[in-house]
């Protein structure tokens, strides 16, 4: 299995990189590649419903539903990362709903969450989403290991780098290769800066397959401690994440 992050999927989908040998994704690049995000940090351009413990109408009966009953944000889930006002809390919606609707291949769920959107977006949402399950690509939800390490990561990477103009594309960053870390599944990314960073700090190969910078995780990922650092990890920065059994305003 091989995870990818969102650059190199844009690159398989336009035909500029092979498709991997049992492709995967973190769901943050899912959630990129189908440009759930939107500008605001607190909220996503569409939601899809998660399905665990609800009592949701039949496929058919979605196509009416879609338009009448839109699916709003307190129907899916969440998870909340505050960074002690260092940097603007994030909201990161959906990572359960969308690695589901991947796994599954329920279309008709992701199509009632795009039903609100503009005629041109539902049709290339709903081309990529098709990419996507055709291609068999399995998709990793955001737990709260993965979340702990993609912060790990992100802190390291603050401490001696410049965020990227918009903080939460850095964040994105970090919590696709923490995914990936939590898994010790290989990750084919561009991101030559990062990828060092996070080579060094789990242990892990790093070397070049085509033009992709390939990540190899142990198959136990966990930081290497370093005691000269230990005091500035993100836990001792005072961020903090909760998930999704509380309500976050939005």
């Amino acid at each position: 299995m091989r995870m990818v992050d969102t650059q190199i999927l844009i690159h398989i989908e336009a035909g500029r990189r092979p498709l991997p040998s049992g492709g995967a994704l973190a769901s943050v690049a899912a959630k990129e590649f189908l440009l759930m995000y939107g500008p605001h940090a607190k909220r996503d351009r569409y939601y899809i419903p998660v399905t665990s413990g609800r009592h949701l109408p039949p496929p058919a009966a979605i196509v009416g539903t879609a338009r009448e009953r839109p699916v709003r944000a307190v129907a899916t889930d969440r998870m909340l990362i505050d960074f002690n006002n260092e940097h603007p809390t994030l909201i990161e919606f959906g990572s359960f709903a969308v690695t589901n609707v991947i796994n599954s291949q329920a279309g008709h769920l992701f199509d009632w969450g795009v039903a609100t959107l503009e005629k041109g977006d539902q049709r290339l949402l709903r081309k990529r989403f098709r990419f996507l399950v055709s291609h068999s690509f399995r998709c990793f939800a955001l737990e709260e290991e993965a979340v702990a390490l993609g912060l790990d990561i992100l802190a390291r990477f603050l401490e001696e780098h410049s965020p990227k103009a918009n903080f939460r594309n850095t964040v994105r960053d970090a919590l696709i290769l923490g995914t990936a870390a939590k898994h010790g599944i290989p990750l084919h990314t561009e991101d030559k800066l990062l990828a060092k960073l996070t080579a060094a700090r789990f242990g892990a190969r790093l070397h070049h397959e085509g033009e992709d910078l390939v990540i190899d995780f142990p198959r136990v990922s966990q930081p290497r401690r370093d005691p000269k650092r230990e005091s500035k990890g993100y836990i001792n920065r005072g961020w903090r994440v909760a998930t999704n059994n509380a309500r976050f305003p939005v």
